[in-house]
């Protein structure tokens, strides 16, 4: 095995086990961090249910059951940044523009709403 050379990134075989290889679905994520890492909560949102507070008010929630839950490092989250940058402006040079859902739509936007 050869060292690799100075200046040069080093070079990754991702392997997914048998048991992730099918990935989980998610239409929402929630970010979050402390000093020291950055979280990220993906969730998959269920129907929206009716509750009442202590004084009676009704709203309405809708549950998120979290299927995933990445942590990474303040360090990664730039090279997260371009990444997803980067594949979204492939995505829309082979597929065309990503249209996002419009007023009333049934999936949440991705992001915690009130952020």
């Amino acid at each position: 095995m050869t060292d690799p050379q100075p200046g040069q990134p080093p070079q990754f075989s991702l392997q997914v086990p048998d048991n992730a290889a099918v990935g989980v679905y998610s239409n929402l994520v929630a970010v979050w961090h402390t000093p020291y890492e950055f979280t990220l909560d993906f969730a998959v949102t269920q129907p929206a249910q009716v509750i009442a507070d202590e004084a009676g008010t009704q709203r309405a929630v809708t549950p998120a059951l979290v299927v995933s839950r990445v942590k990474i490092p303040p360090a990664a989250v730039f090279e997260l940044m371009q990444a997803l940058s980067k594949n979204e402006r492939l995505y829309e040079e082979r597929f065309g523009p990503i249209q996002r859902p419009g007023p009333g739509a049934q999936d949440p936007p991705m992001y915690p709403p009130g952020s």
